[in-house]
């Protein structure tokens, strides 16, 4: 099971318009990459959730991922390096072929933002 996360909780704002999303006051990502890390929060918020599949990925319509050579995997990549880079209290595990694990060690409110 998965820690609990402690600590002062982080806001994190996402804009649907282009899928960004914010970690405070600092940009983090956006496009197809912000829209599974804020699909992977909502559900981490909903129901305590942190183990993932590429497939059910790939089979959400709302993530916006082309028919076509969709590239999922690099975008998993780009926001796991994202994530390692500018975050030390958020990030994406690898736990298997597939699989991966949302690993929070902080609590998260989360926003949506109009456009603006």
């Amino acid at each position: 099971m998965a820690p609990v996360p402690a600590g002062d909780a982080v806001r994190v704002r996402h804009y649907a318009r282009d899928g960004s999303v914010f970690l405070g006051d600092d940009y983090l990502i956006k496009g197809v990459a912000g829209a599974i890390l804020w699909r992977l929060l909502n559900d981490h918020q909903r129901t305590g959730r942190s183990l993932f599949s590429n497939r059910e990925l790939r089979l959400d319509p709302a993530l916006g991922l082309p028919e076509v050579a969709d590239n999922l995997e690099a975008r998993l990549i780009l926001l796991q390096r994202r994530l390692r880079d500018r975050c030390d209290w958020l990030g994406i595990e690898k736990t298997g072929r597939g699989r991966f694990r949302l690993a929070l060690t902080r609590p998260v409110t989360l926003h949506v933002e109009e456009a603006g």
